[in-house]
C-alpha cells in the first residue's frame, strides 16, 4: 500500500526523534519532491543541518519554512539562530523586523535583540590590539567594557579569560572560558582555554574532558592534543598520552616540544632508546631548546650514563643559565656521582633562581644528610614542607633524618604524614616498616613492608616472619626468594639463623661458610698508616662541624652521620684508594671460590664508611650491615687490652649475644690492634668485648655497597 505525505511525515519525525538523521532526511527529501513548501519538512532538515554544524545549509530551508508559514514563532526562532551562529547579524535584525509585521510575541523578540547587541569592529580590534601589544591593563578594562555593554558576545569573555590566565588569576579566567564556551559551544579554541584553566587549576580529568571536546569540534587542532597528552601523563596514563604526542607530530612533524614531551613519556614507560632519540629529535629541531637538554639528561642518568648526563646537563645551562631545573638536575647527577660539594652548590644555584623550588630544597637536605649535616638537612626538609605542604617524599626524607638524630616518635609522624597524603607511597611504607622493625614491632612492620613495592621490603618482611617464630611463612617466604634468584648478606644470614633455630639447612645463595672469609691485615706495615688514618680521623672527630647520628647499638660512643667519604677532607686522602686496592686483593684471594658473594661480585661499587668512637666501657651489640657485600673496619686506634679480648671484634653466624669460646664453630674472635684491617663478608654478625681503658677506642667501619646488585 503506498504511503500518503502525513504517513510519510510521521516515518521522519520518528526516526529524526530517534536520532536516525539520514533515514529522517531521506523520508524529508521525498516530501519536497511533491511538496517543496512545506513548512515542517523544510524546518526539521534546517534542524538537522544546524546539529551537523551546517548552519549555512539550514538556511534556505528556514527561509522557505517562514514563508510557507509566517504564523509559526519556532520557524523565525530557529532561522534568527542559524543567522546570529554564522555571524549574519544585520539579517537576523531585519528578519526579526519582518516576524513582527507577521504578528511574533514581541516580548520574545526583545530577549533576541538585546542577545544581537554586538560591539563594532573597531571595539573588537582595539581591544585586541591592546591584548597582542602586551598592553594587559588597558585591554583588560577594553574586555571588562565588552563583557559588562554585551554580555551575549563571547568575544570580550574570551579576551577577559586570555588575561586572567596570564596574570595567573586562573579561577577568575576559569569562569571567563565557561561563559565564552556556554555562549558558543561549538568554538575548538574556547574549549580548549577550558581545558588550559582547569588544568592549571589541576582538575586533570575536566581538562581532559575539555580538550577531547575541542579536537571533536577541530580535529586537526594540535594545540589540544599537544595540551592533552600533557594531562594524560600527569594522570599517569602514559600509553595514552603517548598517543597524543604521536598524533601532534604526525599534524605537525617538527613540533620540537612535542619530540621532547614523547621523550619524556617514553622514558617514564621505561623505553630509555626511544626516550633518548626522542629528546636528541627535539634538540635538532631546536638546538637551544633547555627542557629537551633536561629530558636527554635525565634519560642518560636513568640509564647509568651519568658522565654523559652531567655533560648534557651543563649544555642546558650553557643554553638557558637562568633555569632552575637545569641546575637542579645536575645537582641530581653529581650526588649520584657522590660529588656532593658539587651538588649541594648546584641545588644551592637552583633555590637562588627558585626560591619556592620545594624539590631542590629537598634535594638539598638528601645531600646534606649524606655529608652528615643533619641539623641542616632537617632545616632543608622543613623548608620544602613549607613551600609545598602536601610533599610527601620530603615527609619521609625529613623523617629519614630524625631518625638519625635519635627522634623516633618524630620520625614515625612523619611517616605516617607521608603515607596520609600519598597512601601508595611505597618509600614511606618501606621507611615505616624499618622503624617499626627496630621497635621490634614485627607484626606492624610487616604490614607496611607488604605495602612497599621497594625490594628490601620483602626481605625485611621475611626477617619479621623469623623473629616471630612463623616458621611456616617464613619458609614460604624464604623459597621464594632462593627460586627469584636472590643473593644479598640479609639472605645469606637468615639462612644461618634459621638453620640454628630450626635445624633445617637450605641452600645459602650467599655465602656457606663466612667464617673462612675473614681476612686481617696490618696497615701499618703497607702504608703510612699514623698520617693518613690516624691524622685524618682525629681531624674529623676533632671538628666542630661534625654531626653524630644515633645508634642503637652502640654503648659509651658516638658514630659520625653520612658517608665520611663525602666528607670535609677526607676525599681528598689516600684512605679511600687504600681501602679500594685492599677490597681488590681480597677478592683476588678468594677469586677461585664457588660462594655466591665471589661469583656473583659487584661490577661497580661504593664505599659508604663513618667513624665510630668508644669511651672506657664502650662496646657494639651484635648487628649486621644489611646493604652490604663486604664490611670492613680499620682500627684507628685500640687502648692497650687490660683484659685478654677487651675490645676485641667477634664475627658471629647469629646476632644473640654469645659467651666467648662457648662454641668456636659460629664465632671467631679478631684480636685487632692499632693499624689493623678485618674484612668479611656482610652476612656475618658482629659486636665488640667492652674494654674498661681510659683511651678512647676509635674505628673506621665501611661496607662495599654495590651498584648493580645493590638491594633496592
Amino acid at each position: 500500500m503506498e504511503l500518503n505525505i502525513d504517513q510519510i511525515f510521521q516515518r521522519g519525525v520518528a526516526a529524526h526523534n530517534q536520532g536516525n538523521l539520514k533515514e529522517a532526511k531521506g523520508l524529508y527529501h521525498i516530501i519536497l519532491q511533491s511538496q517543496p513548501d512545506h513548512s515542517d519538512v523544510n524546518h526539521n532538515l534546517a534542524l538537522i543541518a544546524m546539529s551537523e554544524n551546517q548552519s549555512d545549509v539550514a538556511l534556505p530551508f528556514l527561509k522557505t519554512a517562514v514563508e510557507a508559514n509566517p504564523k509559526i514563532e519556532k520557524y523565525w526562532q530557529s532561522y534568527i539562530d542559524a543567522l546570529v551562529t554564522v555571524n549574519r547579524l544585520k539579517d537576523a535584525k531585519r528578519i526579526i523586523k519582518k516576524a513582527k509585521k507577521n504578528g511574533v510575541d514581541t516580548r520574545r523578540l526583545q530577549g533576541i535583540l538585546a542577545q544581537l547587541k554586538v560591539p563594532s569592529q573597531a571595539q573588537l580590534e582595539g581591544a585586541l590590539g591592546h591584548y597582542q601589544n602586551a598592553q594587559y591593563g588597558v585591554a583588560e578594562s577594553a574586555a571588562l567594557s565588552l563583557t559588562n555593554n554585551f554580555p551575549k558576545h563571547q568575544f570580550g569573555w574570551k579576551l577577559l579569560g586570555a588575561l586572567y590566565g596570564q596574570s595567573g588569576r586562573i579561577s577568575k579566567a576559569l569562569n571567563a572560558n565557561q561563559v565564552a564556551v556556554a555562549l558558543n559551544p561549538k568554538d575548538a579554541e574556547a574549549r580548549y582555554n577550558l581545558g588550559s584553566a582547569l588544568q592549571e587549576l589541576g582538575r586533570l580529568d575536566a581538562a581532559e574532558v575539555s580538550y577531547k571536546q575541542a579536537i571533536a569540534l577541530s580535529p586537526r587542532y594540535t594545540e589540544a592534543h599537544y595540551n592533552l597528552g600533557i594531562v594524560l601523563q600527569e594522570l599517569g596514563r602514559l600509553k595514552e598520552a603517548e598517543a597524543s604526542y604521536i598524533r601532534v607530530i604526525a599534524l605537525t612533524p617538527n613540533s620540537a616540544k612535542a619530540h621532547c614531551n614523547l621523550g619524556n613519556t617514553l622514558h617514564a614507560l621505561g623505553r630509555l632508546n626511544e626516550a633518548e632519540a626522542s629528546c636528541r629529535k627535539a634538540l635538532t629541531l631546536k638546538s637551544d631548546f633547555v627542557e629537551a637538554y633536561n629530558n636527554l639528561g635525565n634519560t642518560l642518568r636513568a640509564s647509568g650514563r651519568l658522565v654523559e648526563a652531567e655533560a648534557t646537563f651543563r649544555k642546558a645551562i650553557s643554553s638557558k643559565p637562568g633555569y632552575a631545573e637545569s641546575h637542579n638536575n645536575l645537582g641530581n647527577t653529581l650526588r649520584a656521582l657522590s660529588r656532593l660539594d658539587e651538588a649541594e652548590a648546584s641545588y644551592r644555584q637552583a633555590i637562588a633562581l627558585k626560591p619556592n623550588c620545594a624539590q631542590a630544597c629537598s634535594n638539598l637536605g638528601n645531600t646534606l644528610q649524606e655529608l652528615g649535616r643533619l641539623d641542616e638537612a632537617v632545616a632543608s626538609y622543613r623548608h620544602a614542607i613549607e613551600l609545598l605542604p602536601d610533599y610527601a617524599e620530603a615527609y619521609s626524607n625529613l623523617g629519614n633524618t630524625l631518625q638519625d638524630l635519635g627522634a623516633l616518635e618524630e620520625s614515625e609522624r612523619n611517616y605516617r604524614q607521608a603515607i596520609e597524603l600519598k597512601p601508595d607511597f611505597a618509600d614511606a611504607h618501606y621507611n615505616l616498616g624499618v622503624l617499626l622493625f627496630m621497635y621490634k614491632k614485627y607484626r606492624q612492620a610487616t604490614e607496611h613492608f607488604e605495602l612497599s613495592d621497594v625490594h628490601k621490603s620483602r626481605l625485611f618482611s621475611t626477617k619479621c616472619l623469623f623473629l616471630e617464630d612463623d616458621k611456616t611463612a617464613f619458609y614460604e617466604n624464604f623459597d621464594l626468594l632462593l627460586r627469584d634468584g636472590e643473593v644479598n648478606a640479609v639472605l645469606g644470614s637468615l639462612a644461618f639463623r634459621s638453620q640454628i633455630k630450626y635445624g633445617i639447612e637450605k641452600s645459602n645463595p650467599f655465602c656457606s661458610d663466612p667464617l673462612s672469609y675473614v681476612v686481617k691485615e696490618d696497615l701499618n706495615m703497607l702504608y703510612d698508616f699514623e698520617t693518613i688514618f690516624v691524622e685524618t680521623a682525629r681531624d674529623v672527630l676533632s671538628d666542630k662541624s661534625v654531626t653524630y647520628k644515633a645508634q642503637g647499638h652502640l654503648t659509651n660512643g658516638v658514630q659520625t652521620a653520612g658517608n665520611i667519604f663525602t666528607q670535609g677532607n677526607v676525599p681528598k686522602t689516600e684512605m679511600e684508594d687504600i681501602i679500594r686496592a685492599e677490597i681488590e686483593k681480597y677478592r683476588a684471594q678468594f677469586e677461585d671460590s664457588n660462594e655466591g658473594f665471589i661469583k656473583g661480585w659487584p661490577t661497580s661499587y661504593d664505599i659508604r664508611g663513618w667513624l665510630v668512637s668508644m669511651q672506657s666501657g664502650g662496646k657494639l651489640d651484635p648487628h649486621m650491615h644489611d646493604n652490604g657485600w663486604i664490611t670492613g673496619s680499620i682500627y684507628i686506634n685500640v687502648p692497650p687490652k687490660s683484659s685478654v679480648n677487651g675490645g676485641n671484634l667477634v664475627l658471629c653466624l647469629d646476632d644473640q649475644d654469645h659467651i666467648l669460646e662457648k662454641d668456636k664453630t659460629k664465632q671467631s674472635i679478631i684480636d685487632v690492634v692499632t693499624g689493623t684491617l678485618c674484612l668479611f663478608p656482610s652476612s656475618l654478625h658482629h659486636y665488640t668485648v667492652p674494654f674498661e681503658e681510659k683511651e678512647d677506642r676509635i674505628v673506621l667501619a665501611f661496607d662495599v655497597i654495590p651498584k648493580d646488585k645493590a638491594i633496592k
